[in-house]
């Protein structure tokens, strides 16, 4: 298991995310990277790469499923990120309170946290990405509320209207490529606006449909690039241990042989 003055001799501080980066190094053994890209997944990747990018916590599930990744506990996993950075885990539920702490403490510095920054892509994105054959041009005989018991969303010309405009708006983000700002400017509406009815739209049509729009299978734009720097940052570390090691040895065997060191 790795002890804490390994960290502090990569010198990376009291960062989690560099610290669970370093532990995930330590801990994968004869696992090349290829093999443990394979291993997490594609959903599992982006979500680590999201949350070493700063952008997004780590649930516990998805650390849960690192440490299988990784063929260890994921208490194993917890503890040892936990005692890199000094800290002594909860006997009961490492995992739990490891990934707890972090969670605060990604609240407290992350400059996103309060943004309301999407943990996956837009209904429209999913849309776009997966089911864009399957959404038709012609608007279809739908409203907004068609699956709602609620007596104010019943099926009335206001209400097919309504789904019509934001329906329209869903074909041209979808099948033209605007985004909702040009189509909100359009329409002499804001982009905000223009996307709030578009996702009523989306999860009305997608409900008819029967298409979960809810998963993290369609990766943000920018994730290839998160998950670039996620193993381009295990390398780093890799090498870095790499360097202590060969230091060590070197000093070992001056010392051995009975050599000064000036």
């Amino acid at each position: 298991m790795a002890l804490p003055n390994q960290a502090r001799r990569l010198r990376i501080g009291g960062d989690y995310r560099n610290h669970l980066l370093v532990q995930i190094e330590l801990l994968r053994g004869d696992i090349s990277h290829e093999e443990l890209s394979e291993r997490l997944g594609d959903v599992t990747e982006r979500c680590l790469a999201r949350y070493i990018a700063g952008k997004s916590h780590l649930t516990e599930s998805e650390f849960r499923d690192v440490a299988k990744a990784l063929s260890i506990e994921a208490q194993v996993l917890a503890r040892a990120w936990a005692s890199s950075l000094g800290l002594r885990a909860s006997s009961q539920d490492a995992v739990n309170w490891m990934v707890s702490r972090a969670y605060q403490r990604w609240r407290l510095h992350s400059r996103v946290a309060d943004r309301g920054v999407p943990s996956h892509p837009s209904p429209m994105a999913v849309i776009r990405a997966k089911y864009a054959d399957r959404l038709p041009i012609r608007t279809p005989p739908l409203w907004f509320g068609s699956y709602s018991r609620c007596e104010e969303e019943r099926d009335t010309a206001v209400n097919r209207a309504r789904f019509a405009r934001a329906y329209e708006m869903l074909v041209e983000f979808v099948h033209v490529g605007l985004s909702a700002r040009d189509i909100g400017a359009l329409r002499g509406i804001s982009g905000e606006r223009a996307r709030q009815l578009m996702v009523c739209a989306a999860y009305t049509w997608a409900r008819r449909e029967r298409i979960d729009l809810s998963g993290k299978s369609v990766p943000f734009k920018n994730e290839v690039g998160f998950v670039k720097n996620l193993y381009a940052g295990l390398r780093f570390f890799a090498q870095q241990q790499f360097n202590d090691l060969a230091t060590e040895a070197l000093m070992n065997g001056l010392i051995t042989n009975g050599d000064s060191i000036q």
